[in-house]
């Protein structure tokens, strides 16, 4: 027990419980960016582990987020959406009717209802909670969010 009275020994622990935290946070908010977070802290762990200074662990946790978010967002959001990320695939969401959970006051997206799941949508006119809107497409930026036109 005395390997644990010292904060160095631990620290990796610790890095490892913010990991966890983070990878279970993208399972209750799925915006496809916390997860990179929970591994980024995973690495600083790992590092922690085998002795490297707290300055260092908290630069390794950045750069390592940073890095994965930059370098794996895009492709990884495309796959786990259900589409590839080298071929346009038809999409089933184009077309569906949906309901407007979150106030869509652009330029800012809200949210809407779609098969069960709360999905970020964009639309260029207001759009208020309860109202129908139609998916019209993904946006292009963020395969996890949509545009969608207001129905009349």
């Amino acid at each position: 027990m005395d390997y644990f009275n010292s904060m160095e020994n631990i620290l990796w622990l610790i890095w490892l419980g913010i990991g966890v935290f983070f990878l279970v946070a993208e399972f209750v908010m799925p915006a496809f960016i916390v997860i990179f977070f929970g591994v980024g802290a995973i690495i600083a762990g790992i590092s922690a582990f085998f002795g490297v200074s707290l300055q260092m662990q908290v630069l390794i946790f950045v750069i390592a987020s940073l890095s994965l978010i930059l370098l794996l967002r895009k492709t990884m959001a495309a796959t786990f959406s259900g589409q590839s990320a080298s071929e346009e695939e038809t999409d089933t969401a184009i077309g569906a009717l949906c309901e407007v959970v979150e106030a869509i006051d652009p330029p800012q997206p809200g949210r809407i209802k779609y098969l069960g799941s709360f999905w970020s949508a964009q639309c260029d006119v207001p759009v208020a909670i309860g109202d129908m809107v139609r998916i019209s497409q993904r946006n292009p930026k963020d395969p996890n969010a949509f545009i969608v036109t207001k129905e009349h």
